[in-house]
């Protein structure tokens, strides 16, 4: 059983962590595809506001209602640099949207290395404790029967 957690939470901190690695990356430009994004629209998304626009690469089609992430705003028009980082299919929710970093303005990131650190530090401090666990438990198991096959007796 120890196992089964351990691998759950290395699971969750490696999605959590690899999505939100390539969101920061975005962010400060050095990952993602670059192109531009034209803020459409603001809209409430559970409690937060999140501003929504097109993302246009350049040399493709157009992606429309990409979640865009700027600490300048939202204002319907503004044609701005960004960087995409693509939506994943997974168990994760959180993954699933693509979103558009604006390039430069790492203020719309700061959920972001929250997340990490906070998913980072728990998921694999407490998979790591349950690993220990597990492996402990099974080094025991181990012991016992190699007793067991040298004639000895168990405790």
């Amino acid at each position: 059983m120890s196992g089964l957690l351990a691998y759950f939470f290395l699971a969750v901190g490696v999605q959590f962590g690899g999505h939100e690695v390539r969101a920061l990356g975005a962010a400060y430009g050095w990952a993602g595809e670059a192109g531009r994004v034209t803020v459409t629209h603001e809209a409430q998304v559970r409690r937060e506001m999140r501003c929504y626009g097109t993302f246009d690469p350049g040399d493709g089609p157009a992606r429309e209602g990409v979640w865009f992430h700027s600490s300048h705003g939202c204002t319907p028009g503004r044609v701005v640099g960004a960087r995409l980082v693509d939506g994943e299919e997974t168990w994760v929710s959180t993954t699933l949207e693509d979103r558009a970093y604006e390039v430069g303005a790492p203020g719309g990131v700061f959920g972001s290395v929250l997340l990490l650190l906070v998913i980072g530090l728990l998921c694999f401090g407490l998979g790591g404790l349950f690993g220990l666990g597990a492996a402990a438990v099974g080094g025991g198991l181990a012991l016992e029967a190699v007793r067991r096959l040298r004639g000895g007796q168990s405790k």
